[in-house]
């Protein structure tokens, strides 16, 4: 099958593109989906760069959503057929933890969880093996590339949103980074909530498109003072922030919060570490969340959401999944807006 390896942690050039690796094998409880699309999304960055503490075995296949058509189905497997149009939660729960048998509605919580690309190999192929639980059916009226927003970056922004932070009619929400793939679906679910949206691109030429999707005001992160051009607009601070820039955003985040605000941790795209101060948390009142991706259910109401036309992702880039490592390039430029998605012809 078609595949893009990554051989050893480094560079772009560490990224392989082959017509001949092996298909994966479909077990008893897996469903096998051929590829259709797939996407860049920044965890594909870390793990091509390498991270501290996660050892994979080489050559490793990147990429997280799985989205595509069913090729074949395992033996146990019951309420698919072949040729649906799929798209796979991104998470790989155990099923036997503590956490697992207790929450069996929250299964991204999984003591022993297992991302796709991460832990196990995922999307840059033409196949992909998938535990049928794993899988959800994919609209008629959601394309292909479409679909590649939903499964890591949308449904990061809809867990976020909607079932941490629960967002109110009439709440200002803040988001570092509303240009990419998370960005673009955030602002949208936002808006949709009732929100006052505000974000930030890296470039001036962003920033219609992004108040086009809905967000009231946007700022250059680079450019502009945020947390000074914030307070002039809110001088109470702000409801809800999402930050996935770590470090380099985090104290600025952590200033903008009003007075029993919420922060919400999905990233560490400048950094790992931070300060926090403990008084002024409590003495605010401050709600600090951590937290990636979602649940299942979760990924079927984000789905029923873009059915409905309630969301548009925007898809800045379609390429060639021989592209791979332009696609991380690209990525790393910044000079894209929303997805970038490769497909597999």
């Amino acid at each position: 099958m078609k595949a893009v390896l990554l051989t050893e942690h480094g560079g772009t050039d560490k990224l392989h593109y082959t017509t001949d690796f092996p298909i994966p094998t479909c077990g008893p409880g897996d469903i096998l989906v051929r590829i259709k699309a797939t996407s860049v999304n920044r965890a594909d960055l870390v793990v091509r760069n390498g991270y501290p503490m996660l050892t994979i075995p080489m050559p490793h296949i990147l990429g997280g959503d799985v989205v595509g058509e069913i090729s074949e189905i395992g033996s146990v497997v019951k309420g698919f057929s072949i040729g649906d149009r799929v798209l796979t939660l991104p998470i790989v729960s155990c099923g036997e933890c503590y956490l697992c048998t207790t929450k069996p509605d929250q299964n991204h919580l999984c003591l022993n969880w297992k991302y796709f690309g991460m832990h196990i190999n995922g999307s840059y192929a033409e196949y992909c093996a998938v535990p049928a639980k794993n899988v959800v059916l994919l609209p008629e009226s959601i394309s292909y590339e479409d679909a590649t927003a939903f499964g890591v970056a949308g449904l990061t922004a809809y867990h976020a949103l909607y079932t941490v932070a629960k967002l109110e009619m009439g709440e200002t929400f803040f988001i570092w980074g509303g240009s990419g793939g998370l960005g673009t679906i955030a602002v949208q679910l936002a808006k949709a909530a009732g929100a006052i949206v505000i974000a930030t691109v890296g470039k001036d030429d962003k920033k219609e498109t992004i108040k086009q999707l809905g967000a009231d005001y946007v700022f250059n992160h680079y450019t502009e003072d945020i947390p000074t051009e914030v307070k002039k607009l809110f001088p109470y601070g702000i409801d809800c922030i999402m930050d996935y820039a770590g470090t380099a955003t985090f104290p600025k985040s952590f200033e903008m919060l009003r007075k029993g605000g919420r922060m919400l941790l999905c990233g560490i795209l400048t950094g790992r570490e931070t300060t926090l101060s403990i008084h002024q948390t409590y003495l605010r009142h401050l709600s600090i969340h951590g937290l990636y991706l979602g649940t299942k259910r979760e990924l079927e109401e984000l789905l029923t959401l873009a059915a409905a036309k309630s969301i548009k992702p925007l898809i800045g880039r379609v390429m060639d999944l021989s592209q791979a490592a332009e696609a991380h390039e690209l990525m790393v430029s910044g000079n894209y807006l929303g997805k970038i998605v490769l497909t597999v012809a």
